[in-house]
């Protein structure tokens, strides 16, 4: 009689275990990132502002920090021509903000910064790139790199 008392609160038992397992966070420890919004078509204007929304998620919630993270990108040229300089990655500082596992990043350019940082010429003439993008945790996590759609910078 015991024996089968015993057997309905040990199921229970498994049945709840695995409930508690199955609910915990998918994040894992290096920061994931996906892409939200970005423009296809950016206008000449020197000074212009555009930019890239990319979602994060961190399991440690530690990606913020102006000193102890960092974001990184490759501008990638599609056209034909060639860049006058190599793909060299740009690095900056992600800004301090609350220490959270999921939120959103936002990467803001001018299109002349672009030229300057990647051409090192003038925008005479149309451009279609990609940005190859990787953060850094505070703990030293690389995420996976995330490669935008191509989008392109009208010229003058």
């Amino acid at each position: 009689m015991i024996r089968k008392s015993f057997l309905p609160g040990l199921a229970a038992l498994i049945f709840l275990v695995g409930m508690t397992a199955c609910g915990k966070s998918n994040y894992e420890t290096k920061p994931q990132l996906e892409l939200v919004d970005q423009p296809t078509v950016v206008p000449y204007v020197p000074e212009g502002v555009f930019g890239f929304t990319l979602k994060y998620t961190d399991k440690e919630g530690d990606l913020s920090g102006i000193r102890d993270s960092s974001i990184c990108y490759i501008p990638v040229l599609l056209n034909t021509r060639e860049p006058i300089r190599p793909y060299f990655p740009i690095y900056g500082s992600l800004p301090e903000f609350p220490d959270n596992s999921k939120g959103e990043i936002e990467l803001n350019f001018t299109h002349s910064a672009l030229y300057v940082q990647f051409l090192q010429s003038q925008p005479d003439q149309n451009d279609t790139l990609q940005l190859k993008i990787v953060v850094k945790d505070k703990a030293g996590n690389l995420s996976d790199t995330l490669t935008t759609r191509p989008f392109v910078l009208l010229g003058q």
